[in-house]
């Protein structure tokens, strides 16, 4: 049997082109007991939307009935009395959210500082390890520079000498 019909309907119900006919073809067609393999995969997805259509609805007067209630509610809000409750707000209870925000301030200060000290320290240890370090490459430099110049002035010598 050819479903090459039922295969474009289906290409079209995903590209949200069929009329309501076409789509209760296609509800009657998996509704079928004899389905070819390759479309058994969308059975269940027809056999849900006929299934959520048969199952219980909302009735015609489920709007009515909302509003009633919800015009009910909203009567009985407006007929209680409303209690306003004064309450007397000092200075230093107004004032509990700055001494939080400048307790915290203090805090990450505080860890901050503590936190620097051991670099600081060993900050300062490295530059006078580093001047030293300088200080000897100085006089190896010194050193070196000596000797070259006594043996330049040792072949200079030494030639006229021997002359």
């Amino acid at each position: 049997m050819d479903y090459k019909y039922i295969e474009q309907l289906l290409d079209c119900y995903f590209e949200c082109e069929t009329t309501l006919e076409e789509e209760q073809i296609l509800r009657a067609f998996f509704a079928q007991e004899d389905i070819p393999v390759r479309l058994l995969a969308y059975r269940e997805m027809f056999a849900e939307q006929a299934m959520a259509k048969n199952s219980e609805s909302l009735g015609s007067d489920f709007d009515q009935r909302i509003l009633a209630m919800t015009e009910g509610e909203a009567s009985a809000v407006a007929e209680r009395p409303k209690h306003v409750k004064v309450r007397l707000v000092s200075l230093n209870r107004r004032l509990r959210p700055l001494y939080k925000a400048v307790a915290c301030v203090a805090i990450v200060l505080s860890i901050v500082q503590a936190a620097q000290m051991p670099y600081s320290s060993s900050l300062t240890e490295q530059q006078e390890q580093f001047a030293r370090t300088l200080d000897q490459l100085q006089k190896i430099q010194k050193d070196q520079n000596a000797v070259a110049k006594s043996d330049s002035t040792k072949t200079l010598v030494d030639p006229a000498v021997m002359n």
